[in-house]
């Protein structure tokens, strides 16, 4: 009897878990990347997986978590990436970076700019949050999902980076303190909360929510210490400590967090959402769930809130149904009661300027790209954005498009263009000085004069944001190179001979590469592998055919292997379930392989010998020798891991390297992968995603992590040494060696593309002398000067003794003397690390 009641409990729990959104399973944090996506297949199964179902972000979360889950399957928190980081740090400090710690000349190759030639929806990158200076509206802070925060202090003008060396770079939501315009929070992934108190110089992992992303952190006008943080799948917060600790608004936490808002003049009285709206009445001591009477009666969909001190007492809330606009609610009573507006048949957050064209109901990305705000000077200036934005002048009842996500569609219609998918929407200034701030999956975009709309209604205040975000890249063995590289909802862009940037296809870029032989023909593919070309550096584009029909859509991979042959011109190759060689560059294709029966994840062409061929599925490793007649499979057993990518060495057709999740990190086999050896030493324990060799005659190897980069070769013994100088904390999806110009190229998911000369010993800090250096501590002005007698900018850090970063400034010259504050430091010892292209050194500083 109690091995059935054992039965039956584990049943209900089951039941339970698969009756959750799979996005609250994402949020607890607690179950594994498998689980979660047989949870999310089952919704998908019901809902369908066409365009606006969601079903394109949960592949790209799915992507990204298959490549970062442990040996266990599942993910690390945001706190273990935090102390690890920390810890290996202060291990690096203690053994004063070790004398073999190469330099590398990490430089950001961009792109901070859009330049369209055939791509349609041209954009830099994404922005999930913005925070403006009521009292300033030239200081503005902007987050990038993987990008970090920036700063600007002339109105977008130029940009500052100010998270590059945390732990943790991913931003949802942005928050400006009203009485100090030099402390910044920001919410990222699992419940964490960031705060600096000197304007993003430092930062502190300042309190977690338990889970979720942190969608927006709103705090009291006048009284600080009261603020309100929503989490994506995990709820409603409210603190009374300024943000230290967090406390349910109520009883119990379900379902998704999304919008707070005060009552404009009254900040007792408090708004806010997730599939419910409530109202708190009391400073946020309690809050009263408003559930309307009769037709006006909510739907349980997500919502925002918009409110203007124009009229205080109105109220508009915004619903989203599946994707799609849900409806438009109205009160006049402060939030007590709303009104339905009649909105029937019509569908604000699609593709489409016609809110009623038929192909796109039912379509759009809510809840993740949906917002709403009024006019503070115009209660009947309403604004809502899907993937388009629109705009109501009276009151809501009726909406007029206001941009369009394709160029020429804007200028043809006479409004604005905005990138596609809107994640926020913010008013900012005072008075008739107001003005609309939008953050898209593009960039961010300002309305100088939001109420007249024509074609030049936006500006893109993104130019000089280096958040890129890059699934893959290829580049041509030239000097000066040619790069061309796919990314998250900004295209393929190519990087050509003359330095600039030209985005060149749509939609999500995803793997490509430049012809071996003609770096003016540019392969290039989107999400679930529809192939284009281009014969002339991407002015045009062409199609290409997909094999046996393939492609583009659902059951592909997110990203499907393609390659060109390293030997013979014209021969391509990709990998579906099956691999396919083209003979004429894509115009028709032959498979050379069994069907695997499961997507193949990566596949690889030795460079020396385009016989040796290489795949992965899974876990599950095979190689052919004879060009794909035959395959093998190799022994090796990740115990549930996934392999993250393959690397052929540049000379040795035998000799290959995967990067994997499981504890061991790297293998490298000397017989095709017939037998491997772990390699991972002395590696961190974060994600290896990215692996290159170097042909320099000692196997030398990088391995790209979610944090920095490392290499290893035959002379240094069972060791890695980091290779991050200049290097931001950011993901590697892919390196590549231009033997042409003898660099190392890194594909980053948010800060764009990057370089480095390769590893070289002559660079190693043996040959940065420590006596170049004069350090002199102050005790009587809390002060240390730092001097140097070269006339070159360093960057400064400096830890404690445990490895946590206490101070960072960015690019200076010492040749005169600088000075830091270090009055907020405790009695003790600290490590001075200090960076320039001449190499990286670290000194002990001791204060009494």
């Amino acid at each position: 009897m109690k091995n059935n009641i054992l039965l039956l409990a584990f049943s209900l729990f089951t039941f339970s878990a698969f009756c959750q959104d799979y996005r609250e399973l994402i949020a607890e944090g607690i179950h594994t990347v498998e689980y979660i996506s047989e949870v999310a297949e089952n919704h998908f199964d019901t809902v369908g997986r066409s365009r606006g179902t969601g079903y394109k972000p949960f592949k790209r979360w799915q992507y990204f978590a298959e490549r970062s889950m442990d040996e266990t399957g599942k993910l690390k928190s945001p706190e273990f990436y935090y102390n690890e980081l920390q810890n290996y740090n202060a291990r690096i400090n203690s053994e004063g970076l070790a004398a073999r710690t190469v330099v590398g000349t990490w430089e950001d190759m961009g792109p901070t700019y859009w330049n369209a030639t055939s791509g349609y929806n041209p954009g830099v990158g994404r922005i999930t949050s913005i925070a403006v200076d009521d009292n300033n509206i030239d200081h503005i802070i902007v987050g990038s999902q993987t990008g970090g925060v920036w700063r600007s202090t002339d109105g977008g003008t130029s940009w500052t980076v100010l998270t590059d060396n945390l732990s943790n770079i991913d931003v949802y939501s942005l928050a400006i303190d009203p009485l100090s315009s030099s402390t910044y929070y920001w919410g990222s992934t699992g419940g964490s909360i960031f705060k600096s108190t000197d304007s993003g110089a430092t930062w502190s992992l300042h309190s977690n929510l338990s889970g979720g992303n942190v969608n927006k952190i709103l705090i009291h006008p006048t009284d600080t210490s009261k603020m309100y943080a929503s989490a994506q799948g995990n709820g409603l917060y409210k603190s009374t400590n300024g943000g230290s600790s967090w406390s349910s608004i109520f009883f119990v936490v379900t379902g998704s967090g999304y919008d707070f808002e005060f009552k404009p003049g009254d900040p007792s009285v408090i708004y806010a959402s997730g599939s419910s709206f409530y109202k708190s009445v009391n400073d946020g001591l309690s809050f009263l769930e408003i559930d309307g009477v009769g037709p006006n009666q909510f739907s349980n969909g997500p919502k925002m809130i918009g409110v203007s001190a124009n009229n205080p007492n109105v109220v508009y809330v915004v619903e989203d149904s599946g994707g799609a606009f849900g409806a438009l609610y109205k009160s006049t009573d402060s939030g007590s009661t709303f009104t339905k507006l009649d909105h029937t048949g019509k569908n604000y957050f699609g593709y489409s300027s016609n809110p009623e064209d038929p192909n796109d109901a039912g379509v759009g990305q809510a809840p993740r790209d949906m917002d709403i705000t009024v006019n503070p000077n115009d209660v009947n200036d309403v604004h809502i954005a899907g993937i388009n934005t629109w705009r109501s002048t009276n009151g809501g009842v009726d909406f007029n498009i206001s941009s369009q996500w394709v160029p020429f569609s804007a200028f043809a219609e006479n409004i604005g263009y905005c990138h596609a998918d809107v994640d926020i929407m913010l008013f900012s200034g005072t008075g008739t000085n107001a003005k609309l701030f939008v953050g898209t999956d593009g960039g961010i975009y300002k309305a100088e004069n939001p109420t007249v709309v024509n074609s030049n209604y936006y500006t893109d205040l993104t130019t000089g944001l280096g958040i890129r975000q890059f699934y893959r890249f290829g580049i041509s063995q030239t000097d000066p190179v040619v790069v061309t590289g796919g990314s998250q909802d900004n295209g393929s862009s190519v990087l050509g001979t003359d330095g600039n940037w030209t985005d060149w296809w749509g939609a999500d870029g995803m793997e490509g590469f430049v012809d071996k032989n003609n770096s003016q023909i540019l392969y290039g593919t989107s999400q679930f592998g529809s192939f284009v070309k281009s014969f002339n550096g991407g002015l045009n584009v062409s199609g290409v055919t997909q094999p046996d029909d393939k492609g583009g859509e659902f059951p592909w991979n997110w990203i499907v292997p393609f390659e060109q042959d390293p030997i013979t011109q014209d021969v391509i190759y990709c990998a579906f379930d099956e691999v396919y060689k083209s003979l004429d560059g894509g115009f028709s294709w032959a498979s050379i392989s069994p069907n695997f029966g499961s997507n193949i994840d990566h596949f690889k062409v030795a460079p020396t010998n385009n016989q040796m061929l290489y795949l992965s599925i899974e876990g599950v490793f095979r190689y052919s020798t004879d060009g794909g007649t035959s395959w093998s499979q190799g022994v090796l057993n990740l115990f549930g891991g996934r392999i993250n990518e393959i690397a052929v060495h540049p000379t040795d057709p035998s000799r290959v390297a995967i990067a994997t999740t499981n504890n061991e990190k790297v293998y490298v086999s000397t017989d095709n992968g017939a037998s491997w050896s772990p390699i991972r030493w002395d590696l961190p324990n974060f994600s290896a995603q990215a692996l290159a060799w170097q042909n320099n005659g000692e196997d030398g190897l990088y391995v790209g992590m979610n944090y920095g980069v490392y290499y290893t070769d035959n002379t240094l013994g069972n060791t890695w040494v980091p290779f991050n100088n200049g290097l931001p904390n950011v993901r590697i999806n892919e390196l590549e060696v231009n033997t042409a110009d003898n660099r190392l190229y890194a594909a980053t998911y948010g800060r764009g593309l990057w370089r480095s000369n390769l590893y070289n010993e002559s660079l190693s800090v043996d040959n940065f002398e420590l006596s170049d250096f004069s350090m002199y501590p102050n005790p009587a002005t809390n002060e240390v000067n730092l001097k140097w007698n070269e006339q070159e900018d360093v960057s400064i850090r400096v830890y404690n003794t445990t490895g946590k970063l206490m101070f960072y400034g960015k690019k200076v010259n010492l040749f005169n003397g600088h000075k830091i504050d270090v009055s907020s430091f405790n009695a003790g010892m600290y490590f001075v690390k200090l960076n320039s292209t001449k190499g990286e050194i670290t000194k002990q500083l001791i204060l009494k």
